[in-house]
């Protein structure tokens, strides 16, 4: 296990970490006899946790659902394996729903609360590390944006520039933001003008899972997923007919509504929905008075039908309008730079749609899906900072996809007791950046890509689960390149173990912002920037006690980066940097069911994150960690959670006035806790209440941007299920 530790090209931390991974595995193992000992004692004080679903780590079309009305359920054809460690939180159901499996492929299907189903593969053979959070956990947390409930997830940094509305960003194993590819509903919501996608224009409203891939997955989804991918599956409206509808009041004058109504069978399914968010905010700058506010609006909607036994579509239309105010920068003459009070404002626009249509044949064993998807975003900023001569800077983007995935199946059980299953995707391309600024000169920039991806996805003997992506993309504005991607996962149920282990390549191509954009003043673009590119792998160690209620996961990962893009000087230009940004570091996850009522989640990171130059990277903590608590009482009338979130001190860039000359600086470690609770009053009638930053912190999370104090807010919310639909949650 110990070597002895070196320096010669290599980081200590980076050994510290290896020898944590080593040590942490061989005491788990060691400690499998003895907590197996204790198993027959436990097994009936202590639930086994619920099986995950992972939809958004593999390439192949899910498989065709078989689901059974839960009257005449039968026993599945293989054990349901229990969550894996890295879920945030159990994937519940409703009573008299299961988990069904659809013997011959091995893929899962997972029922939610409303019974929306999630497609997809058992957790179990994934090699990938994935975090889940499911929407039970976000719903028993109560927050309002997607990027709280990601903070301090697995090898997860969350950092915010202002209010609810401000630029939230998520890094993913130490890489950039613009390094996180997100998915809803299967649509890329990044935006193409700086190739990343801002969490706080996400609502937790009708999400039903957030699945976190880590590791560069390059070689199944592209550009710009060379930290990992973030897939959102939200609600599809399969059910009763339900209506729903919550109001929300609380701090800084913040109200919060919501409004949805659902209802379908396996033949014809769809929701809609509206939720506006509208605060007074406080003040994000250190000094002054002015709260600077925010309104958010999204509309939602998800259709779907099955125009034949084995033909069916599905179309989701998601709108997100968001505006806000927002401070300047600046400041003293020899002080650092920090938000000040201003009159500027932002906005932004997005619409997001996609469509499958899909046609199964021989019984499910090959499956072929058309799809298309757009996303289109506006933005604008209108600065203030000299009323009398007002800037506005916008710039419009817009990504159209369509593709072609055909997916096959076979079991060879005479020659080898194994399952098949071969994906093949082409999908082409389109992104369009039109820069609106003033003075800008208006003129559309192109780019198109055609991509063609193979998989192959293979389960022996019910044990070893192995996949393999590799995928090649024409570019009409740079080089081609050729990505790849695998994976292995091993069950050894006997022992509670499963090591697993993956590697891949990742690819992020310059924004078209980085190499056409403006701001005067203070950014100039650079058009012969080239593509950033990565390698990554990871191996780990899951290991199942306590009869499947407690889990525990130890993954050590490793990532180097080359071309990495920064902006230099100021105004700032950006650059491909020399030499290589390494990233390593620890991801340790634990899920436990410490009674029926009683759920604990637990995680912490070792990052060590530094550029070409040994620096470490700005805005990634080397420690942090979570752990969150849900107690359900009252034969599950009531629930309460707490959530605390530790990140550790770490670097930050700061501008010295008068040149703007760059400095590090050091921010302070800081914990936040919330807590929040739940109660049915009556049938389809729930009050509930949470508070934020309980421990009142006073943190930055990037330099010269105050963050909110403590906060409570309280609501209700109502549900009505008409009585002579509920008999569809069985999908007949």
């Amino acid at each position: 296990v110990f070597r002895p530790v070196t320096t010669d090209g290599g980081s200590m931390m980076a050994h510290k970490a290896r020898q944590l991974l080593s040590i942490s595995a061989v005491t788990l193992t060691a400690f499998v006899p003895m907590a197996r000992a204790q198993d027959a004692g436990q097994q009936a004080a202590v639930n086994e946790l619920p099986p995950v679903v992972i939809e958004g780590a593999t390439l192949e079309a899910p498989a065709k659902a078989k689901a059974k009305p839960a009257a005449i359920a039968q026993p599945d054809p293989e054990p349901a394996q229990p969550a894996s460690a890295t879920a945030a939180a159990p994937v519940t159901a409703e009573p008299g729903v299961g988990l069904a499996i659809d013997g011959g492929t091995g893929a899962s299907i997972a029922t939610g609360e409303a019974g929306d189903r999630i497609g997809g593969v058992a957790a179990e053979k994934i090699g990938s590390a994935v975090t889940v959070v499911s929407g039970d956990q976000l719903r028993a947390q109560e927050v309002r944006n997607a990027g709280d409930a990601l903070r301090s997830l697995p090898g997860v940094s969350v950092n915010r520039t202002n209010g609810a509305t401000g630029l939230t960003q998520v890094r993913i194993r130490g890489a950039e933001a613009n390094h996180t590819l997100v998915l809803i509903d299967g649509v890329e919501a990044n935006d193409t003008t700086n190739g990343e996608f801002d969490f706080s224009d996400l609502s937790t409203d009708n999400i039903e899972q957030i699945e976190v891939i880590r590791g560069p997955q390059s070689g199944l989804y592209g550009s710009g997923a060379i930290g990992g991918v973030v897939n959102i599956v939200t609600k599809s409206g399969r059910g009763p007919l339900t209506f729903a509808g919550r109001v929300e009041g609380g701090s800084f004058e913040t109200s919060d509504i919501t409004a949805r109504a659902s209802a379908g069978t396996d033949r014809g399914w769809g929701s809609v929905s509206y939720h506006e968010r509208d605060t007074d905010g406080f003040n994000v700058a250190p000094f002054g008075v002015e709260n600077d506010s925010g309104n958010l609006k999204t509309f939602a909607m998800r259709l779907g039908a099955k125009v034949a036994d084995d033909i069916s579509f599905d179309f989701n239309l998601r709108n997100i309008r968001k505006s806000g105010d927002r401070d300047g920068f600046g400041g003293d003459p020899g002080t650092l730079a920090t938000a000040l009070d201003d009159p500027s404002l932002f906005t932004s626009n997005i619409w997001l749609a996609g469509i499958n249509v899909r046609w199964d044949m021989f019984d499910g064993a090959l499956s072929h899906v058309v799809r298309a998807s757009s996303n289109r975003t506006d933005r604008a900023d209108i600065d203030k900072s000299f009323p009398a001569f007002p800037f506005k800077s916008s710039n419009e983007s817009e990504t159209t996809k369509f593709g072609y995935l055909a997916t096959l199946r076979l079991d060879t059980p005479m020659f080898v007791s194994a399952r098949h299953t071969f994906s093949g995707l082409i999908e082409k391309a389109d992104e369009d950046f039109t820069p609106t600024s003033d003075f800008e000169d208006g003129l559309t920039r192109g780019r198109q890509q055609i991509a063609t991806v193979g998989e192959y996805r293979g389960e022996y003997f019910d044990r070893l689960f192995v996949t393999g992506t590799v995928r090649h993309d024409n570019n009409s504005t740079f080089e081609d390149f050729t990505t790849w991607r695998t994976n292995a996962s091993l069950a050894l149920r006997e022992f509670g173990l499963r090591p697993h282990a993956s590697a891949g390549t990742g690819v992020k191509l310059p924004t078209q912002f980085e190499q056409f954009g403006f701001f005067p003043g203070f950014f100039i673009p650079n058009p012969n920037l080239k593509p950033e590119e990565s390698f990554g792998w990871d191996a780990g160690v899951e290991t199942t006690l306590m009869s499947g209620g407690l889990i525990i996961d130890v993954t050590y990962f490793r990532a180097d980066l080359e071309n990495e893009i920064r902006g230099v000087g100021f105004p700032t230009t950006p650059i491909n940097l020399l030499g290589k940004s390494e990233r390593d570091g620890v991801e340790v996850a634990a899920q436990a069911r410490l009674s029926p009522n009683l759920v604990l989640g637990l995680s912490y990171t070792h990052l060590d994150a530094t550029d070409a130059d040994n620096r470490q990277e700005v805005r990634r903590a080397p420690h942090s960690g979570r752990a969150d608590v849900t107690y359900t009482f009252a034969n599950g009338l009531g629930r309460f959670n707490v959530a605390a979130v530790y990140n550790g001190e770490m670097d930050d860039l700061a501008f010295r006035l008068p040149f703007f000359s760059q400095e590090r600086v050091k921010l302070d470690d800081y914990w936040l806790v919330s807590a929040a609770a739940s109660y049915r009053v009556a049938p389809g009638v729930e009050l509930y209440g949470r508070v934020e930053n309980l421990l009142d912190q006073d943190y930055q999370e990037v330099f010269g941007f105050e963050t909110a104090g403590v906060a409570a807010y309280g609501g209700i919310r109502l549900t009505y299920e008409e009585p002579s639909t509920r008999d569809w949650v069985k999908y007949k």
